[in-house]
Parts: C-alpha cells; sequence; structure tokens
C-alpha cells in the first residue's frame, strides 16, 4: 500500500523448505535494510519475467453461483421481511407506504446493478 508517498507492505511466510529458509535468515540479518535487497531482488525478477510488468486484468468467475435474478429475489425477501417486522422503518410504522416500497424497488435494482459481478 502506498501511504506518505512510501510503499509499505508486511511479509510472511513459511520455513518448510531449505529456499524460504535461507531468504528468512538473509531478511532477518538485514534488520532495518531490507529495502534495497528486496527492491534489487524483485526489479531482477521483473527483468526475467517483463510479463509481470504489465497490469493483469482481473476476472473473477464462479461456477454454479448464484444467478442475478436469484440474488434480486434473496434480497427483496430479506427487506420484505425486515419491513412486515418494522426493522426498516422508523418510528414503528408497520405498514411501508407505496412511495417508500417503489423508492426501495429502485435502490435494490441500482444495488443488484453495481454487482457487476452478477452481470450476464
Amino acid at each position: 500500500m502506498k501511504r506518505d508517498g512510501k510503499y509499505r507492505f508486511s511479509l510472511q511466510f513459511g520455513s518448510e523448505t531449505r529456499e524460504q529458509v535461507q531468504a528468512g535468515e538473509l531478511l532477518e540479518r538485514l534488520g532495518n535494510r531490507k529495502s534495497a535487497v528486496v527492491i534489487a531482488a524483485l526489479n531482477a525478477y521483473i527483468a526475467a519475467h517483463p510479463e509481470l510488468a504489465e497490469p493483469a486484468p482481473v476476472s473473477v468467475k464462479i461456477d454454479g453461483g448464484i444467478r442475478r435474478e436469484a440474488l434480486e429475489q434473496m434480497i427483496r425477501s430479506i427487506i420484505d421481511e425486515r419491513i412486515a417486522n418494522g426493522q426498516l422503518l422508523a418510528g414503528g410504522v408497520e405498514t411501508p407506504s407505496i412511495q417508500m416500497q417503489e423508492d426501495l424497488n429502485v435502490d435494490i435494482a441500482a444495488m443488484i446493478s453495481n454487482l457487476e459481478l452478477f452481470d450476464g
């Protein structure tokens, strides 16, 4: 994460292999002087693998996931249940107005349309 003009990271890895132990011991010995070594190592790795320098597109695929229609129905059911129980209304009013129901429908549709994961 970049903060105050500096990149800050936390790094943790196991010690199951000889390579992990070797890297861990070197980082331990370097103390607060790790940055120069990590930068040099990463730049050497990037030079050997230039494809890593290009931003990679992020793609999320869910097999057998929830379809948009099913998600919308679940959200509507939860909201309807809360309205029926008076949990979403101020002042203990138990019967929502027609305008409130229309506003909720618009809000639900807007929320779901913003979930690109469920498009298509």
